[in-house]
């Protein structure tokens, strides 16, 4: 049971409202995680806006990618059941799915950035400099590095909020279970 209350969309404050609305047309739900941060719809506000525009340069499929990692690197369930869901709906094959969870995907492109977000994540940012190196050999540009890292650390946010709370898994979505906090 999440450690606060998860409200609808009427029972959220009437600033919120909107961009619990937003997520019904977009996502045809609204995930437990929206609702339950809608009760400070200033959190919600920065968080949806982050959401919303990161990482475009990355494309949908490696920002799912770099989600699940990042759900298994913190331990985060609720996000690693989310974003199995999302990435399944942009056609990432389980397999592929497994392996981003330890920074790796069947797609040579996608192995890079998940290699970086990965040493990323770990390190909390501390790492070798030739991480960086690596990933801009692999075709990824200075704009691409720092999304990289930005998705990475908007994942945290996401995992933060839904550890602490315990946010209830999405019913929608088939659950996913972390192997190991790190």
């Amino acid at each position: 049971m999440a450690r606060l209350h998860i409200p609808t969309i009427a029972e959220a404050p009437a600033k919120s409202q909107p961009i619990l609305e937003n997520y019904v047309k977009v996502l045809g739900l609204v995930p437990n995680f929206f609702a339950l941060i809608s009760q400070s719809p200033d959190a919600l506000k920065a968080i949806a806006d982050m959401h919303q525009t990161l990482g475009k340069s990355l494309g949908h499929k490696t920002r799912e990618r770099i989600h699940i990692m990042t759900a298994e690197v913190n331990g985060c369930s609720y996000c690693l059941t989310a974003h199995t869901a999302l990435g399944a709906k942009l056609h990432l094959s389980a397999e592929d799915m497994e392996l981003n969870r330890d920074g790796h995907s069947t797609d040579p492109q996608a192995d890079a950035a998940l290699q970086f977000a990965y040493k990323v994540a770990k390190g909390r940012g501390h790492f070798d400099a030739s991480a960086v190196e690596a990933v801009r050999a692999a075709g990824f540009t200075d704009q691409q590095v720092i999304d990289i890292v930005a998705e990475t650390a908007f994942s945290f946010i996401t995992n933060i909020f839904n550890n602490t709370f315990a946010t209830e898994r999405d019913m929608a979505f088939p659950p996913k279970t972390v192997r190991q906090a790190s």
